[in-house]
């Protein structure tokens, strides 16, 4: 792993775990740079949710903003709802974005009344977003966190799978959790993905 700040571990709360850490922490310190997108993908109850905590404390230790959202089944038929999680704290930063782009976000976050924007409008709406906010009068890197991936509702999802994979280059990093062969609306076609084995069969 390179120079990044160490990350952070509760004791006893990933025994057996440094293969993973060391891969995912590894991740978080080369999207900051180039960006990029990965899956962490694995059984019920594997400790998924404390790798994502840990990356994300390490992100911060690191120097990057840390945006997180979680897929609910209460709100799983709430259009926009994980999207609204992850960009309403940056809406202040839309000025600097069109004016088409700005009414997008705006009408899908739920500040202005209107119809439902254009997907494709949409995402790169949210990208311009998130990577204008790793800009120069931004806060640096950015790494997006999404748990429960499943649960996400169709219309975040759809948005952040395009999000996904126009990474390459930017300051920004996406990294998201799902249980094994259950995506739910997110296509992760074509994006990394690293298997959290169960610790009876994870190396130490």
């Amino acid at each position: 792993m390179g120079g990044g700040a160490r990350i952070s571990k509760a004791p006893g709360s990933l025994i057996g775990r440094d293969d993973d850490l060391e891969y995912i922490t590894a991740f978080v310190d080369q999207a900051a740079v180039s960006g990029g997108a990965l899956l962490l993908s694995g059984e019920a109850g594997v400790g998924k949710t404390v790798l994502l905590d840990a990356a994300a404390a390490h992100a911060e230790n690191a120097g990057s903003r840390v945006l997180r959202a979680a897929g609910a089944e209460f709100e799983s038929t709430v259009s926009f709802a994980g999207l609204n999680q992850l960009l309403h704290p940056l809406l202040g930063q839309a000025r600097g974005l069109s004016a088409a782009y700005r009414r997008a976000l705006a009408v899908a976050l739920g500040v202005r009344a209107g119809s439902s924007p254009d997907q494709l409008m949409l995402s790169n709406a949210a990208l311009a977003l998130l990577v204008q906010a790793t800009g120069a009068t931004g806060s640096g890197p950015v790494l997006v966190v999404v748990d429960d991936l499943p649960w996400l509702d169709r219309a975040s999802a759809v948005v952040l799978g395009v999000v996904a994979r126009r990474l390459a280059g930017s300051r920004f990093g996406f990294l998201a959790v799902s249980r094994s062969g259950e995506d739910g609306f997110f296509d992760r076609g074509g994006l990394p993905v690293h298997e959290v084995l169960p610790l009876s069969q994870a190396r130490r």
